[in-house]
C-alpha cells in the first residue's frame, strides 16, 4: 500500500486491534460458515477490530495533530479485557446487513475509551455519533441468500473452555493499545494501521 498522492484524502478510522489468535479463529469459524451463507462481503481476517469512532476523509496533514492526541489519551488508560460473545446481526433477522461477533466489555473501560476517544476528537471537527455505541466485530456485510437467514442455526464462535479452571479462556483477550487505521477500498486486506498507541502498563 503506497503513500498517498499529495492531496488525496485519508479515509481514516480508530479501533481496538485484535491478538493474532483471535482473528485466526474468527476467520476459521468464517472459513466454515462461507460454503453454507450468502454474504456479498466476507471481511479479510487482517481486517478484524472493534471500531471506536469513524472519522471519514482526512488531509494527510491533520495525521500528526490526530496521532498525537490520541497518543495522549492512550495514556489515561490501563489494559482492560474483553470477551467476545455471541454471534449477531444488525437489519432484520431474516435479511440482514451486517453479521458480526459480540463484545463483551464487562468493567466498562471500552465504553471509557470510546467516550474519551469521541470528546477529545471533536476539537479536530470529528462529532460524536447520536446513536449508542455497540462494539462489535465485523464478520460479514449484506445477505444475499435465497433462503431466509436464521441466526439461531449458526455454531459458537469460539470453542467453549469455560468448563476447565486448567484452560486458559479462548475467548478473553487483554486490549493494551488500539490505533488510527486508513481504509483502502480495493485492497484486500483493505485496512492499514498508520499509528499504534499503547495505554500504560
Amino acid at each position: 500500500m503506497g503513500n498517498p498522492v499529495k492531496g488525496e484524502q485519508l479515509r481514516l478510522f480508530i479501533a481496538v486491534k485484535l491478538p493474532d489468535s483471535l482473528k485466526i479463529q474468527l476467520g476459521e469459524w468464517r472459513s466454515q460458515q462461507q460454503g453454507q451463507l450468502t454474504f456479498k462481503k466476507w471481511t479479510h481476517r487482517e481486517d478484524y477490530h472493534i471500531t471506536i469512532q469513524f472519522l471519514g476523509d482526512v488531509s494527510p496533514d491533520r495525521v500528526p495533530a490526530i496521532a498525537k492526541k490520541l497518543q495522549e489519551t492512550a495514556c489515561q488508560f490501563q489494559p482492560f479485557m474483553l470477551e467476545t460473545g455471541n454471534v449477531g446481526v444488525f437489519g432484520t433477522e431474516t435479511s440482514p446487513r451486517v453479521l458480526w461477533a459480540g463484545v463483551i466489555d464487562h468493567n466498562g473501560m471500552l465504553s471509557k475509551l470510546q467516550e474519551k476517544v469521541t470528546e477529545d476528537m471533536e476539537e479536530f471537527g470529528f462529532m460524536k455519533e447520536s446513536r449508542p455505541y455497540r462494539p462489535h466485530i465485523t464478520i460479514a456485510r449484506k445477505y444475499a441468500g435465497n433462503e431466509p437467514f436464521q441466526l439461531h442455526q449458526l455454531p459458537a464462535l469460539l470453542p467453549q473452555t469455560a468448563s476447565s479452571e486448567q484452560t486458559e479462556r479462548e475467548d478473553f483477550w487483554t486490549v493494551r493499545e488500539f490505533a488510527l487505521f486508513s481504509t483502502h477500498l480495493h485492497d484486500s486486506p483493505m485496512y492499514e494501521i498508520l499509528e499504534s498507541f499503547r495505554m500504560e502498563d
